[in-house]
């Protein structure tokens, strides 16, 4: 049985690294995606960020890396340490339900009683002492619930449209954990606005915790269509079917919103999901004119909050510009007003669709 006094030898992480961050075009590109670059320059990719924060706490058998067969030898390259029967390989994408769902089947064959932590590959966290305090708290929570499935949710600093939202339902809990009254789709600005000045509103995260019979349940429960698919499934079985007939919905679709047994722990602990260039700008130190310079080769004269990413030696010399995102590596260039970086997506596919893959 999982109680928080053996919290170390059951929880498990499962690290999700097989996106592909189109939004970070063209830096991040279909042979190497973001979670694979040092996008800070800090020295470490995001995986091995991600790594790193959860070996502090999680023992290194129990960190499951789930990515797409495509990008083998980047995770094995870049997490030397994890045993190869703990990288999981999907043969397509299907999104987070599957891959949940995948990674829950192992996990379940070397660990019953396992409580699961789930963590995208390609997010930010500044203060590591703060999120070991919270995901020690949410095992504690658990502990104590037979069914929980727990989320982490971001104090909003801002009115920000580009997240989904989770409203929670406060009671006498002490530990601070709430159940999940609703998810909301991402707001408008004046809804965004109404959200944060409640006080009972957070960004969802994506980030999970629960015990992997209960998730095998719920997905049984809210998820047939997904679960069916991997119902005898057993580690080392051909996954090529089993993915071809798998449909492709998020964890959040499938169990989260469904399910009256989601709990929030709303948490502060310095997060950014990176989604953006402009989530980048905001994270990096800037100069005197609010410029964020990455990469040398690079002159700025009368030039004032842009950020200027540089993978070439090709010089780059910006004169009298202004709120721009420039982007050059040796494939591509890309320009862009940063108010319309929302478009960057959209842009990439309109690429893909003149040009062919070659641009992802």
């Amino acid at each position: 049985m999982y109680t928080i006094e053996n919290k170390f030898k059951n929880l498990h992480a499962v690290i999700m690294a097989g996106g592909v961050g189109s939004r970070f075009w063209p830096y991040s590109r279909n042979q190497k995606p973001k979670q694979f670059l040092d996008v800070l320059n800090c020295g470490s990719s995001l995986l091995q960020l991600t790594y790193q924060r959860l070996m502090a706490i999680i023992p290194n058998n129990n960190i499951w890396v789930v990515s797409h067969v495509d990008y083998s030898n980047l995770v094995k390259d870049q997490l030397p340490d994890i045993s190869s029967d703990r990288i999981l390989l999907e043969p397509s994408r299907k999104n987070t339900a599957a891959c949940i769902m995948y990674a829950s089947k192992h996990i379940q064959e070397v660990d019953p009683e396992s409580l699961v932590f789930i963590a995208p590959s390609d997010h930010l966290i500044i203060n590591t002492l703060e999120f070991n305090n919270a995901l020690i708290k949410s095992a504690a929570f658990l502990a104590n619930q037979s069914e929980g499935l727990l989320t982490f949710g971001i104090k909003a600093s801002r009115p920000d449209t580009g997240y989904g939202y989770i409203r929670f339902q406060k009671n006498e809990d002490s530990l601070g954990v709430w159940p999940v009254a609703q998810f909301v789709e991402k707001p408008d600005p004046i809804t965004a606005k109404s959200y944060m000045d409640s006080g009972n509103y957070v960004w969802n995260s994506g980030m999970f915790l629960w015990k992997n019979a209960t998730i095998l349940e719920m997905m049984k429960q809210h998820a047939p269509e997904v679960y069916s698919c991997f119902g005898t499934y057993k580690p080392g079985d051909v996954l090529d079917d089993i993915y071809d007939r798998c449909p492709s919905i998020s964890i959040d679709y499938a169990v989260m919103e469904k399910t009256d047994k989601a709990f929030v722990l709303p948490v502060d602990f310095g997060w950014s999901d990176l989604g953006t260039w402009a989530s980048l700008y905001e994270l990096q130190e800037k100069d005197n004119d609010e410029n964020v310079i990455l990469g040398s080769h690079i002159l700025l004269r009368d030039t004032n909050n842009c950020l200027v990413r540089n993978e070439e030696n090709k010089i780059i010399a910006l004169q009298g510009l202004d709120h721009l995102i420039i982007v050059n590596t040796a494939e591509a260039l890309l320009i862009c007003e940063k108010s319309q970086e929302q478009a960057i997506k959209q842009m990439v596919a309109e690429l893909q669709t003149q040009f062919g893959n070659s641009v992802l």
